[in-house]
């Protein structure tokens, strides 16, 4: 028998396999086509202090190797989640943690979405978005070192839960951002949000996205991803979640060796939902197949 769980943020998940932000709204809108509660988590929709209707059509356009999206937190908001979604989660996954994706334009904001949720049940801690590059003003946390300073210090002192940190990209040395994270409280980082760009119809000479630009995911970030995980997780002691074009089991072990405890799969929902159910299952073919007894015992083995 192969043992997939992982021991991290204080929780046994049973398998390191998590659907990613953005990509599986509140976890019921699959919940007819998979287990969800067979995975490790879900990482639920960012929510957001009021709720928000979000960036103007067009907001999703295949790239090559992914796609571009631009949906700048459409959100049911604070008040909305805990009334309309959060009852579903607690009663339903009963195995899989939830992490909460948290958004804002100010520490204030970020303060009030946590405050309002931690004396809830159904969720296990949260995931900070500093780092959303369709929301104007919205990679200053992630992009500037004091203010995420100052932001990740404020939520721990608002909250006991654990905090997870959702790195962008888009910053010269993303190590040096993940030691300001577990310098200032954060439980983990997870690494990485998706990459600015923009796409033009050539007949209209107009940008195909209505925001102008988007983000960038799919398989073709995903050796930046594995990249920027190996970076982060050689600098800071806390455990990192890779996220950035995982599509199937080989594509998570990439993560996993460079140091990731746990995966996001996200784009490759959008092309065959079951991709996530899909990766666990081939995880434990390939620990059968190289006679490896407990997963854990791969994550940032790389040789280099």
């Amino acid at each position: 028998m192969v043992d997939l769980s992982q021991e991290l943020l204080g929780v046994r998940f049973q398998n390191p396999v998590l659907l990613a932000s953005g990509t599986c709204g509140y976890g019921q809108e699959y919940s007819d086509i998979i287990a969800v509660d067979d995975l490790g988590g879900i990482v639920t929709k960012a929510v957001t202090r009021e709720p928000r209707l979000g960036n103007p059509p067009k907001r999703i356009s295949e790239t090559p190797g992914g796609m571009i999206n631009s949906i700048g937190l459409a959100n049911v908001g604070l008040t909305g989640f805990k009334r309309d979604k959060l009852p579903w989660l607690r009663d339903n996954l009963r195995r899989s943690h939830v992490l909460v994706n948290v958004a804002g334009w100010t520490v204030e904001d970020y303060v009030t979405v946590v405050r309002g949720l931690d004396d809830e049940a159904g969720f296990l801690g949260y995931e900070i978005n500093v780092s959303c590059p369709n929301v104007k003003g919205g990679t200053v946390f992630g992009t500037d070192e004091a203010s995420l300073g100052e932001l990740v210090s404020a939520l721990r002192r608002t909250t006991q839960r654990p905090l997870i940190v959702k790195l962008t990209p888009n910053v010269a040395d993303i190590g040096r951002f993940a030691d300001i994270c577990e310098a200032n409280g954060a439980d983990g980082l997870s690494a990485i949000n998706t990459f600015p760009g923009m796409l033009i119809d050539v007949e209209t000479r107009r940008p195909v996205i209505g925001s102008v630009t988007g983000g960038i995911s799919g398989p073709a970030i995903r050796p930046m991803g594995v990249y920027a995980t190996w970076k982060a997780a050689s600098r800071v002691k806390i455990p990192v979640i890779g996220i950035g074009g995982i599509c199937n089991a080989r594509d998570a072990l990439e993560y996993m060796l460079a140091g990731a405890a746990l995966v996001q799969i996200g784009t490759a929902m959008f092309v065959d939902p079951y991709s996530a159910p899909q990766t666990v299952d081939g995880l434990r073919e390939f620990c059968e197949r190289q006679g490896v007894s407990q997963l854990s015992q791969l994550v940032g083995t790389v040789e280099v």
